[in-house]
């Protein structure tokens, strides 16, 4: 409470700025408002903190998303291998269940099996738990993006995916400009 601005007066003290007060603050500058009134009130209701929390849990959650994602795509990868490598060199695909569970290989396709298992439920529970309310924060948008583009494959829809990396990497170079002060200057 020390750090506080006095006012001239003993018993009175100016507030002091939070750093998620501040950004705000910056944001609101930076891509303004329709009224500069509509700006002082977006922050003196405390809307801003708040927003910015839920956007912080929302750049969270992605992020613990691609995470997730990306270890799944590495097990399905180490499958593949493993299980091409079984079909040239021990006939996987003609050997029968039990001829199969007795070479020691199949303990890693099972143990990955069970982990995939798993991993999709917490993906998708995760997917569930991305809150759908605006993001404030250049990180959260950008996180929300790289979910999308994952989720959207290339491959069913070129242009959508496009769309959605290019306004990706857009929104990287943007903040980035931002945070160095090239923006406007």
């Amino acid at each position: 409470m020390g750090s506080r601005r006095k006012t001239g007066v003993e018993d009175s003290r100016l507030p002091e700025i939070s750093r998620r007060g501040l950004i705000a603050g910056t944001s609101v500058a930076a891509f303004g408002l329709a009224s500069p009134a509509a700006g002082t009130a977006a922050i003196s209701d405390n809307l801003a903190p708040a927003a910015l929390v839920a956007s912080s849990e929302a750049a969270r959650q992605c992020k613990n998303w691609l995470a997730i994602d990306a270890q799944i795509e590495r097990l399905q990868n180490r499958w593949a291998k493993l299980e091409g490598w079984l079909i040239r060199e021990h006939s996987w695909c003609n050997l029968s269940h039990t001829e199969q569970q007795a070479l020691p290989w199949s303990k890693e396709l099972r143990d990955i099996d069970g982990i995939l298992d798993t991993l999709f439920e917490r993906r998708e529970r995760l997917l569930e738990a991305i809150p759908d309310s605006a993001s404030v924060s250049f990180e959260a948008i950008i996180a929300r993006l790289a979910v999308l583009e994952r989720l959207i494959w290339p491959e069913d829809h070129p242009e959508a995916h496009a769309m959605i990396a290019r306004s990706r990497q857009d929104l990287i170079a943007l903040s980035a400009d931002i945070e160095h002060g090239a923006f406007g200057a």
